[in-house]
């Protein structure tokens, strides 16, 4: 028997399911949400006149394309109230608040639509503007709205807080699509009509039955309705699952059409796949069951004879149906000043406004060559190569070996080129080529203020070349010996002192003292009497590996 009754238990998440939705009905005074619920969705004098207002409001914020006045009429509408009454009207089977939320949803409607209709006749301003065609078709998003709104409305009326919040989501919503609808048949055109109140009613639909799910996870149900019958329940039902009819055909629409959009975007650069192109503008529409348009704007190096065609043919064999491809092949990075213009002419309708973002990105780009042409041409050497990143702003260039500058005339150049072009960091690599010579006093072993200076751009060279393993020569002239009787010593302590301060900047420097008493006086009368009064840096030779 325990273990018979152990095994019908409920699992334990569902156990804790319906314990939480116990607490939350027990919470909840539902005879006073019932009755708050039917006096606020019934129609009266100020419901009708405050839809009207609020819709006159839309609608100028619609012609001007201004949000903050569209949301300043949202601020004023009285639309939650029938449509949270009906919601709950499905919840507690009462055929009588049904009826009552009906009813003033549908003169409010009416209402809206009239005086949106009569505002777009006697307006000077009737074009169509972003706010209008953002609200003609339903979509994902919009979808997403509604449910979140009907659920937020729901509770805000059980538990009695932030209902006049909640009312402006929900009217945000709905009271758009309405004026919109009006616009469209005060100018002729039934789609843009025809598609708002199809986005009003999936809008409509979707809070309804988001409020229903919600209020009978609290606990509504029919016990809670004054009477019923059979017969009402079942006509309820069949309310209900007509309203889920046009939801369910607009989840089906907005599903296929994401799949179109999506496989049209993956097609439409196939025919530029060699010519570094890109997508720019894109829109998608559907004109009729049978029929797909698509308009688009690809940016690219080199326009593609016959690419509509070809797109058409891909894209029909693709999704079945009739497809009819516009394309705009707008040329970039061959004249900007031509590329510019063409933009700037589609940038003009409002179906091609997000290109202006493309333009911006164009001018910086045109901006960025003309910094690296004239960075190129500042060099004034032959250049072996250059590597330059606009993006991090940096620039190397290397000098060929047949340039005739020394190291210091190098560092003087990447020095010029640093103060000339302030937002970059320049570095001028040199060949390789003997480093300056250190030069000391007669019989000294002290830094001279040239001396450091030589160092210094020694020092700028061998970063330059990534050389860190040196030799550090020193000499002492045959005049040093009447000084200093030991020029052996003179010339290693001249070149232990360019070792240590070459050790300080993390190179390896091994000193190394050279004197040849016998023949070192021819050596500097042909080479020079400094030459041997001096220190020479030099790579240090590679070692065979053992």
């Amino acid at each position: 028997m325990n273990m018979t009754a152990n095994s019908k238990k409920a699992p334990v998440w569902r156990r804790l399911i319906q314990l939480t939705f116990r607490k939350l009905a027990r919470a909840t005074d539902h005879e006073a949400v019932v009755e708050h619920a039917r006096e606020e969705g019934g129609l009266t004098g100020r419901y009708v006149f405050m839809v009207i207002m609020a819709c006159a409001i839309a609608m100028l914020g619609l012609l001007l394309s201004s949000p903050a006045v569209i949301i300043g009429a949202m601020l004023i509408s009285p639309l939650m109230g029938p449509i949270v009454l009906m919601g709950f009207s499905l919840s507690i089977l009462d055929m009588q608040a049904l009826r009552k939320a009906a009813v003033s949803i549908l003169v409010g409607t009416v209402a809206a639509i009239a005086i949106a209709f009569f505002i777009t006749l006697v307006s000077p301003i009737n074009e169509a503007t972003s706010e209008i065609l953002a609200r003609t078709r339903p979509n994902f998003f919009d979808l997403l709205v509604a449910v979140f709104s009907g659920l937020a409305g729901g509770y805000a009326v059980i538990t009695r807080k932030g209902e006049t919040i909640v009312g402006v989501a929900i009217a945000t919503a709905l009271m758009p699509p309405l004026a919109v609808t009006g616009y469209g048949l005060a100018v002729g055109v039934m789609p843009v009509a025809g598609g708002a109140f199809f986005l009003f009613m999936t809008n409509l639909l979707a809070i309804a039955l988001s409020v229903t799910v919600l209020t009978r996870i609290y606990g509504f149900g029919a016990n809670h309705s004054p009477r019923h019958t059979l017969g009402q329940t079942g006509l309820i039902i069949a309310v209900f699952v007509a309203l889920s009819i046009p939801l369910g055909l607009a989840l089906r629409d907005i599903a296929y059409e994401t799949q179109v959009t999506n496989s049209v975007k993956s097609e439409l650069l196939v025919p530029f796949e060699d010519t570094q192109s890109r997508l720019g503008d894109v829109i998608v529409g559907f004109p009729t069951n049978d029929t797909v348009r698509v308009d688009a704007t690809i940016l690219t190096r080199e326009r593609v004879a016959g690419a509509e065609g070809q797109l058409q043919d891909s894209l029909a064999a693709r999704l079945g149906r009739t497809v009819n491809v516009n394309l705009d092949q707008v040329l970039i990075d061959r004249d900007v000043a031509l590329e510019q213009a063409a933009i700037l002419q589609l940038a003009e309708s409002s179906l091609a406004a997000p290109l202006r973002a493309e333009i911006n990105r164009i001018e910086t780009l045109a901006e960025v060559r003309r910094t690296e042409a004239e960075l190129r041409n500042a060099v004034p050497f032959e250049l072996a190569g250059a590597d330059i990143d606009p993006e991090a702003h940096t620039a190397t260039f290397f000098a060929t070996r047949q340039a005739s500058y020394s190291v210091a005339a190098y560092r003087a150049i990447e020095t010029g080129l640093a103060a000339n072009f302030t937002n970059w960091t320049i570095r001028v690599v040199p060949p390789i080529m003997d480093l300056p010579l250190i030069p000391f006093e007669t019989g000294q072993t002290e830094i001279t203020p040239v001396g450091a200076q030589s160092i210094e751009t020694s020092i700028w060279a061998l970063e330059r070349w990534e050389v860190a393993n040196l030799e550090i020569v020193g000499y002492a002239s045959t005049s040093g010996a009447l000084q200093n009787f030991n020029n052996d010593a003179l010339a290693y302590r001249r070149a232990a002192t360019v070792a240590d301060i070459l050790m300080e900047q993390g190179f390896v420097a091994t000193p190394i003292g050279e004197f040849r008493a016998f023949s070192q006086s021819a050596e500097e009368r042909q080479l020079g009497y400094q030459r041997f009064q001096s220190v020479l840096i030099r790579p240090a030779p590679q070692r065979p590996a053992e």
